[in-house]
């Protein structure tokens, strides 16, 4: 398939003579999900492109800075009159993009819909692995399309207080059925999971499906079910309807620690919260009203929030994963700076571990790595950089962990003005 299939299916009637080279910079940034270049490119060329092409591109920024009913009326507004002009391929894609949208404001049923859409009338247009995506995301979407839109209640600032279990990870206290626990607070977990033991434990709905979920680092791939929470505390947060998917115990043990992983906060119930403020001496506060700034170095890619940092000289996007007790640098970065990473890294063969077991990589690890964030810059040591790809579609620099976010005194992560501050 051609790269930059939109000028031959849905712009060229409308170009400018500039056009052409500014729809190929911006779709270039877009397909390497570089969010925060294309979001700037694309408010300085606003001037040499249709009302279409700024509502194509429109739709794919709102999407990554959170602003879901924008995306949804963009991409219905190029299904409007439109639609004659776009080809199958951008229409599979504006689906899926709408679609995510829906999902994270609670609109399963409407999420479902799209995906119902792109397997009846596109099955032949999308890749394979996406298509199967597609069905699979069909199964969660369906399965919850009669419950109600998770809905946070946050009547004043609250803070609870954060402990590391033993293998490092954060977890906060919540409470469900009239039960309390601890839960691993991870904003890199797509959708919260949790335990069959526990989800009977906080008495959750079990929902009747079962669809395949993968574990990042290690590649597994795993059965697993959903339920819902009617409401879960955190502290004095009231989460009403809160989607939890199900896992056998045994697919969150770590054998090699000989721990057992109960609950996971994923990012649905996280970035509901609007703003989370993390600070190292233990505590995590939740603000009744989030901050505003124009900071602007937070997106999500789907569901995976993603940082804009500066590392070697570069202003990347990466994964940000408070759930991961490293950091670790993809194939991208290995490609973009291998003759540093040669010169000074050791060759290794080190244990990743996660949801689903755990994997022996190679990697070479570099003595440390300087990173700035909010024009403060600090050193991590000791990070792994992966020479093959983790996933076919990787595209991001690296995983962001808990080594990073030890370097700081504090953290500010808001997803309403989807931005990041720290303090030293």
């Amino acid at each position: 398939m051609k790269k930059f299939y939109l000028l031959s299916a849905l712009f060229i009637a409308a170009c400018s003579h500039k056009a052409p080279s500014v729809i190929y910079h911006l779709q270039d940034l877009l397909d390497h999900k570089e969010y925060f270049k294309l979001d700037k490119a694309l408010q300085s060329a606003a001037p040499d492109l249709s009302a279409v092409e700024r509502t194509y591109f429109t739709a794919f920024t709102d999407n990554a800075f959170n602003k879901n009913q924008g995306c949804i009326a963009s991409v219905d507004s190029l299904f409007g009159k439109n639609e004659p002009a776009i080809s199958d391929s951008v229409k599979a894609k504006l689906l899926i993009l709408q679609g995510d949208s829906y999902f994270k404001l609670g609109q399963y049923a409407k999420a479902a819909m799209n995906d119902s859409l792109i397997i009846a009338r596109y099955p032949k247009t999308v890749d394979q692995a996406i298509l199967d995506d597609v069905m699979n995301e069909l199964l969660i979407r369906k399965a919850l399309k009669t419950t109600p839109a998770q809905q946070t209640i946050i009547s004043a600032n609250t803070t609870v207080h954060w402990t590391r279990d033993s293998i490092g990870l954060i977890e906060i206290p919540i409470s469900s059925g009239g039960r309390n626990a601890a839960a691993i607070f991870d904003t890199r977990a797509n959708i919260s999971s949790i335990t069959r033991t526990y989800a009977d434990k906080l008495h959750l709905h079990p929902l009747d499906v079962s669809y395949q979920e993968g574990a990042g680092i290690t590649g597994a791939q795993f059965q697993v079910g959903l339920a819902v929470a009617d409401s879960l505390m955190i502290g004095n947060i009231l989460i009403k309807n809160a989607v939890f998917q199900v896992m056998p115990d045994s697919l969150l043990y770590i054998a090699p620690v000989k721990f057992q992983l109960d609950i996971i906060l994923g990012f649905p119930v996280i970035a509901q919260l609007g703003e989370f403020q993390w600070y190292s001496d233990g505590n995590l506060t939740i603000p009744r009203t989030p901050g505003t700034s124009t900071l602007h170095n937070l997106a999500l890619d789907g569901l995976d929030p993603v940082l804009n940092l500066v590392a070697a000289g570069d202003t990347l996007p990466f994964h940000f994963d408070t759930g991961a007790s490293s950091s670790v640098l993809y194939s991208t970065y290995f490609a973009k700076h291998r003759a540093a990473i040669l010169k000074t890294a050791v060759k290794k063969t080190k244990t990743f571990g996660g949801a689903g077991g755990s994997r022996k990589k190679e990697s070479y690890v570099l003595p440390s790595l300087r990173l700035t964030l909010d024009n403060k810059t600090v050193s991590v040591d000791s990070v792994s950089v992966f020479q093959e790809k983790i996933t076919t579609g990787e595209k991001l620099y690296g995983n962001i962990g808990q080594d990073f976010m030890k370097k700081f005194t504090a953290f500010t992560v808001n997803f309403q003005d989807m931005f990041v501050t720290v303090w030293r």
